[in-house]
């Protein structure tokens, strides 16, 4: 298993070719005395001085050829705010304008858009972006590890649009005090990106590679003359409070529960801020979406949070994205049951001091359910080596699930070349140790990961291995599976044929080997098939899929089901089809069918959307799983629908209904959000549970909470 996947890795690894970067493309701005007004209209005069440029290069669906619509942007700025302006000329005029959604990061593919992109320090390593829907919908995000997005992120900026029928405008003002950069530096990385999507086209100013994300930092261009930005004393003061009302299952007792807070940021250098928190409070958090668990190990869950979530990219370790994470912040304030559990207080300190980029993170939360109070510490550190790699160290302390201690300590190496074959490829090589030492399996562990990434055009390959010893624990983190090595292959090859309907044309070949520690095997999966695209954005994949589980033991699927142990097999095929979003309705559909442990499932999964207006959005999600084994048969039924009203992008309503077959349980979540301007916001949310096992709707439980949050800046 291993051997072929360590010498593929090799070989990927020996297409390093360095070469010389091509110039990339530059501004220079200055300074105005007279800052435009941010309403959306690029009025006559008011972006004189401003630099100016059109100079705009097709990335999809040809690569580095002229637009077919005209674009132009305009940048300055004065002591406290980035300006930029943006008109999107449309031959089509209002008729060809996609603009559904207000609503703040909803980037589905729906909509005309605009994104920005700054690289604040110039260092290729992480920056921001910012975007506007023609709609006036408005996204914003970290860019970590040179080209992963973080869109949980949420700053304070400014942003309006307008149409008209020579096509769409979209000004922007991004404060100083929202974004970090050092101020005796002029230069930054800088990039817009335009996307017109009844063509599915894609410009960019810079990076105009197929194979290179818009958040690429190291193809992004040069934004020179930034200068004179004031950033203030650097001190946010953010009060907040919130009033939850909740009623018990039985509804004979209720509860009231006031909880005011309070965050203070100090920017104690402008590129190293510290974030203090008290009482901390996250009734406004979105809830998870309902999923049912077949399988032996824990699903992993995104963390919706506010406060973990920004500068979430300064914690980010090796490249990974599941397991086995060295911190997983849901580990924090949320019990393994899903209950809340109090912050008490905390403090953060993120940013850069020298070359160092440091993330340090220490909280004390309530006693619950038995346990301690306790004190939980993470600490992250990474230095640059050389133009693009880097390498850290990760350490966490504590153990949110008992009394007892458990320390994390990791380090990772992280290669990257972006100057392949004429500055046209890409190639990512990590690596990675962590070892704990815990008292909850009184035992120290290790894991162990080597990753190897090709992502590039016409072929993409990636490759990792991991090893997890028996005994590894990082209590805060996430890692479901230990004792067992596992090597993961993948790759594609794609096409873009000379079609009047097919704009793209994939084939891809995947792999999964889950072997125990004395390389025997437990798990297998292969995935081969093709999936295209046409030149409307509808898609299509079909694939076979074999797969196979060495249970040592029998475990229970459904209670009275059992699954015995032994080797299982099965094969299976899969085909998807979904529409594109730039049409006022969309729908998905996935159909699967084959073996699945001793017998048989058959699946069907289906989504539909429907967007009337900029202001409406109605989706439904169904799923629904057969399966039939000669143990006994059962049904998995899952359930979801959601409305959005949005009135104008700062006040929306949304309702929420999931429901599943397992837990017969109807959730709804109804939640306001009003931003009354960035940073000072109102929300109103009701949580309601109902029994729907009887035929009927039983309430189980009901919460409501308001929440006001303001900030002040000094």
């Amino acid at each position: 298993m291993l051997r072929p996947f360590l010498l593929y890795s090799a070989l990927v690894a020996l297409l390093i070719v360095t070469a010389p970067l091509p110039a990339a493309p530059a501004l220079t701005i200055s300074a105005t005395t007279t800052p435009p007004r941010v309403d959306g209209v690029i009025s006559p005069g008011e972006w004189d001085g401003a630099a100016t440029s059109s100079a705009f290069r097709q990335v999809l669906p040809l690569e580095n050829a002229e637009p077919t619509e005209r674009t132009e942007f305009w940048v300055t700025h004065d002591e406290n705010f980035i300006y930029i302006a943006v008109r999107n000329h449309d031959s089509a005029g209002l008729v060809g304008l996609r603009a559904y959604s207000m609503q703040r990061d909803q980037d589905n593919g729906s909509d005309d858009l605009v994104r920005i992109v700054f690289d604040t320090f110039n260092r290729q390593n992480d920056g921001y972006y910012f975007a506007l829907t023609a709609a006036g919908g408005k996204h914003d995000g970290l860019v970590q590890n040179q080209t992963e997005a973080n869109a949980h992120w949420d700053a304070l900026w400014h942003g309006k649009v307008s149409r008209d029928t020579g096509g769409w405008s979209a000004e922007f003002a991004i404060p100083a005090k929202s974004i970090a950069f050092n101020p005796h530096h002029d230069t930054w990385g800088f990039n817009i990106a335009r996307a017109v999507r009844r063509k599915q086209e894609v410009l960019r100013w810079s990076g105009i590679l197929r194979n290179k994300s818009t958040l690429s930092l190291p193809d992004l261009g040069l934004l020179h003359g930034v200068t004179a930005l004031r950033q203030g004393r650097g001190l946010d003061l953010k009060p907040y409070a919130s009033f939850t009302h909740r009623t018990n299952p039985q509804g004979t007792a209720k509860q009231n529960d006031f909880r005011p807070g309070l965050d203070v940021t100090w920017q104690i250098t402008p590129a190293l801020a510290a974030t203090f928190t008290v009482n901390t409070d996250f009734a406004d958090a979105e809830v998870d979406d309902r999923r049912i668990n077949l399988g032996r190990f824990s699903l992993f869950f995104p963390e919706k949070r506010s406060f973990f979530t920004q500068d979430a990219s300064l914690f980010t370790f090796a490249g990974l994205r599941r397991d086995p994470l060295p911190f997983f912040s849901r580990r924090i304030g949320l019990a393994s049951d899903g209950s809340k559990v109090d912050l008490l207080g905390g403090f953060k300190l993120t940013g850069r001091a020298g070359p160092w980029t440091i993330g340090l993170l220490d909280v004390q939360i309530d006693e619950h359910a038995g346990l301690d109070s306790q004190n939980l510490f993470v600490s992250r550190v990474t230095r640059g080596v050389g133009d693009e790699s880097t390498v850290g160290l990760i350490f966490t302390h504590g153990d949110p699930r008992h009394n007892g201690d458990n320390t994390l300590v990791g380090m990772d190496y992280n290669f990257v070349n972006s100057q392949l074959f004429g500055h046209s490829k890409q190639l990512i090589v990590r690596a990675a140790l962590q070892a704990t030492d815990s008292d909850f399996v009184a035992d120290q562990g290790t894991a162990a990961t080597l990753s190897v990434s090709y992502p590039n055009e016409p072929y993409e390959f990636f490759g990792t291995y991991q090893r997890i010893s028996e005994n590894f624990d990082p209590a805060l983190g996430f890692a479901p599976r230990t004792g067992m090595q596992t090597a993961h292959v993948w790759n594609r090859y794609r096409w873009y044929p000379t079609s009047a309907t097919i704009q793209r044309f994939d084939v891809f070949l995947e792999g999964d080997w889950v072997n125990d520690l004395r390389n025997q095997p437990l798990d297998r999966g292969y995935w081969a098939g093709f999936q295209f695209g046409t030149k409307a954005g509808d898609e299509f994949t079909f694939f076979l899929e074999h797969g196979s589980e060495v249970l040592d033991q029998a475990f229970a699927i459904r209670p009275g089901i059992i699954i015995p142990a032994g080797d299982h097999q099965w094969n299976g095929t899969v085909a998807r089809f979904s529409t594109t979003r730039t049409r006022r309705t969309n729908v998905g559909v996935e159909l699967r069918h084959g073996g699945f442990f001793t017998g048989d499932r058959t699946s069907i999964e289906l989504e539909l959307g429907w967007r009337p207006s900029s202001h409406w959005e109605v989706r439904a999600e169904g799923e629904l799983r057969r399966i039939q084994l000669p143990q006994g048969n059962f049904s998995v039924r899952l359930a979801s629908a959601r409305a959005v009203y949005t009135a104008h992008p700062d006040l929306q309503f949304s309702l929420l209904a999931q429901y599943d077959n397992f837990s017969h349980q109807l959730g709804l979540n109804f939640r306001t959000k009003w931003t009354v301007q960035p940073g000072n916001e109102i929300f109103f949310i009701v949580n309601q549970g109902y029994d729907a096992s009887h035929h009927s709707l039983r309430p189980t439980s009901s919460e409501i909470s308001t929440k006001a949050a303001w900030t002040f800046r000094f």
